[in-house]
């Protein structure tokens, strides 16, 4: 069964009600693997897993958030609720609650800057091992092909997929990391830094904090250049900022090619829902085996 926003807003809701509030207009940042909303009146953000998702790892997950913050690094930080355990587990998802912040919209976070930030996220989350699982590849890709394949969704568009997944699977168990092993971000892009007024940079989202190699958390930028039009001046400038290339890496084709995978398996649950997203996934299952050292079709960002 597909989560809809309304089913997030629904475990938004309950907690507020828990709380003593009435339903309140709540403005939606982002929908994706969790949800964002914005209760402004009392200065949060409520953020919403799948109900699926692991309550233990969510609290985890928080718990390592606020030991990165106490070591210095700019993240926006979880709200302690006197009257709230969290998170809190509803029927239509799992409920965290964190500061809001007020973003400055003519800020862009630089490719000098985010590789900074890559850098100094590897080096203070260094000692937090403990608070993270090991890295799993597939975790997220594995049942999103497989409710595809379970709602038929056509084979054309599930078959490609589910084929680069079983290729994929034997590589990156052969992936030997240059750089080592150590705690990563998992989805170090652009869209989750936060730019504040001043230019104070804060670092979101860490639902896929693990313990892996430290090149995946390059491998977003190095998409963003092949696929979505950043610059190649502007990616020298990432890997500088950060102190490695990881077009140098032996593995940067695998690594580029499993985070399209997660990027078009995350994108086909919206299947069926308008035929703007319907074209995008058909684009991209169509281009998905480009090679990865030359030019490559352009994606549209979703």
């Amino acid at each position: 069964m597909v989560w809809k926003e309304s089913d997030a807003r629904m475990a938004a809701f309950d907690v507020l009600a828990r709380l003593g509030v009435e339903p309140p207009e709540l403005e939606l940042l982002r929908f994706g693997e969790n949800a964002l909303f914005t209760f402004r009146e009392r200065g949060l953000i409520l953020r919403v897993a799948r109900p699926e998702a692991d309550p233990k790892a969510v609290g985890r997950t928080v718990e390592f958030v606020r030991r990165l913050a106490a070591r210095g690094m700019p993240v926006s930080e979880p709200v302690e609720v006197e009257e709230l355990a969290q998170p809190v587990v509803t029927s239509t998802g799992i409920v965290t609650l964190w500061a809001l912040h007020e973003v400055d919209p003519a800020c862009r976070v630089s490719a000098t800057e985010l590789g900074g930030l890559v850098r100094r996220f590897h080096e203070l989350a260094a000692t937090d091992v403990e608070l993270v699982g090991p890295w799993e590849p597939f975790a997220l890709i594995d049942p999103r092909l497989a409710a595809a394949e379970r709602d038929g969704i056509e084979s054309t568009l599930t078959g490609p997929l589910v084929e680069l997944r079983e290729e994929l699977a034997a590589a990156v168990s052969g992936l030997d990391s240059e750089l080592g092993v150590g705690v990563i971000h998992g989805d170090m892009h652009y869209g989750n830094v936060l730019c504040l007024p001043g230019r104070r940079l804060l670092l979101i989202d860490f639902d896929q904090v693990s313990r892996g190699p430290l090149e995946w958390d390059l491998v977003p930028n190095l998409v963003t250049a092949r696929r979505f039009g950043l610059a190649a001046a502007e990616y020298d400038a990432f890997s500088a900022a950060y102190g490695y290339d990881l077009r140098s890496s032996p593995h940067a084709d695998v690594l580029v090619r499993l985070r399209e995978l997660g990027m078009v398996s995350w994108l086909l649950q919206q299947f069926g829902l308008s035929a703007d997203v319907d074209a995008e996934i058909r684009l991209r299952v169509a281009t998905i085996r480009e090679p990865t050292g030359g030019p490559a079709t352009r994606w549209t960002a979703r």
